[in-house]
């Protein structure tokens, strides 16, 4: 009698009606699916269209910022400084003649010495605190250059996630399709049949087999 051997699934109907569940839950979501990544697909082509435009107000605070940095308006200079000068400059001289009055000492060489002075100290310390303040918005606006960075960049954030809503379809029949492949492909035995003596021959073949060769 001829020997042999055949391969099936364990528990086949099982297995086959799970894949079956698999196939069919795919086949309900696969027509969503696809309606959702095209209409994802739309948005990110706006997005893209919009970052490409570039967003007005990022585009300001960088125009700024560049000019800050550039010392654009350190060399410009404040225009209200010289009449904050020349008002507080008024303030000193009077105060200046009136403390000098006090004691007879107005209209001599002295005075004038004494408020040219004062009037010179008023005049630079506004002018240097005028270029401090510049000079530290000049340091703010090194630390916002991240920040303009990321609001740029942020724009393309929904690009990205559309563009993943894109590949649901795609994950979907790669999962399915693993899932249907994984209980498939195993769960398999292999069982042998003949009769005692071709058997008992086989084995008896493999002996002479392994002695020949050990010889």
């Amino acid at each position: 009698m001829k020997s042999k051997s055949s391969t099936k699934p364990i528990y086949s109907k099982e297995v086959e009606g799970a894949a079956g569940n698999i196939t069919s839950a795919y086949n309900q979501a696969a027509p969503g699916l696809q309606a959702g990544a095209q209409k994802f697909g739309g948005i990110m082509d706006s997005v893209l269209a919009k970052y490409q435009a570039g967003d007005p107000n990022i585009t300001a605070a960088r125009g700024y910022n560049a000019d800050v940095l550039g010392g654009k308006y350190l060399d410009a200079g404040n225009p209200y400084l010289q009449q904050m000068i020349d008002q507080t400059g008024n303030d000193v001289s009077n105060g200046v003649t009136a403390s000098l009055g006090t004691r007879g000492l107005t209209g001599g060489s002295a005075h004038s010495g004494i408020v040219g002075r004062e009037l010179a100290k008023n005049s630079t310390a506004l002018r240097y605190g005028d270029y401090s303040a510049e000079r530290d918005r000049m340091g703010q606006a090194v630390s916002q250059i991240p920040g303009l960075v990321a609001a740029e960049n942020g724009v393309l954030d929904p690009a990205f996630a559309a563009y993943d809503a894109m590949q649901a379809p795609v994950r979907a029949a790669v999962g399915a399709g693993q899932g249907v492949g994984g209980l498939l492909g195993q769960y398999t035995k292999t069982t042998q049949k003949g009769s005692l003596a071709g058997l008992l021959a086989q084995m008896a073949g493999n002996a002479a087999q392994a002695y020949a060769g050990g010889g």
